[in-house]
């Protein structure tokens, strides 16, 4: 009796933490609806979510050659899950979103950097998913900068005064999620205006 007693409690305690590390180890399952692959998991709410640091740009201009615009490529965006002793988590799905209606960044199929994806929706949204060392790596590009402000003249004949363009600014961002946590990747940028000689 004493054995059968000890061989219940045993498996009630083993059940219990199975289903404790099935809760908080491995994370839930996401639901297709997502759009994560089947076979992965969002992250815990103990896991940590990193990702790369805020940066900033400045586009260059000089006098007779303001800049162009166009976009800046960071070279990778890097997202790494780690459980809460730092241990890396693999077949995490990340969802991610760059722009709104009128764009805010662009995704790329590879470090070519030549074919970009266009992400679902408004917020062209991207889902990734955690290699065994914890890691997703993206490729991205800031949206399209405008091209530089001219040199304004004002005055008439010998009074002509040349003023330097006012410069543009703005942030392209990326924002990151999986389960209850996330973060986000500012790229702050700045277009010279065209410099008065």
């Amino acid at each position: 009796m004493k054995i059968t007693r000890r061989t219940t409690s045993a498996l009630v305690l083993i059940g219990l933490l199975a289903s404790t590390l099935l809760i908080n180890g491995c994370g839930r399952k996401e639901a297709e609806s997502e759009g994560c692959p089947s076979g992965t998991f969002e992250a815990n709410d103990t896991d940590s979510l990193t990702g790369p640091a805020d940066s900033s740009f400045t586009a260059n201009s000089s006098f007779g050659n303001p800049s162009l615009g166009g976009t800046v490529i960071v070279s990778p965006l890097i997202y790494t899950v780690q459980d809460n002793t730092g241990v890396p988590r693999n077949k995490i799905c990340i969802t991610l979103y760059t722009g709104g209606s009128t764009g805010n960044g662009f995704w790329y199929s590879d470090n070519t950097y030549r074919t970009v994806v266009r992400g679902s929706g408004t917020l062209n949204r991207v889902v990734a998913v955690t290699d065994d060392s914890g890691r997703a790596t993206l490729y991205w590009s800031s949206e399209n900068l405008p091209p530089a402000n001219p040199v304004v003249s004002s005055g008439t004949g010998t009074a002509i005064t040349l003023t330097a363009g006012t410069d543009q600014t703005g942030t392209s961002w990326v924002k990151a999620y999986s389960g209850i946590l996330q973060t986000i990747f500012n790229l702050n940028w700045t277009v010279q205006g065209e410099p008065a000689p």
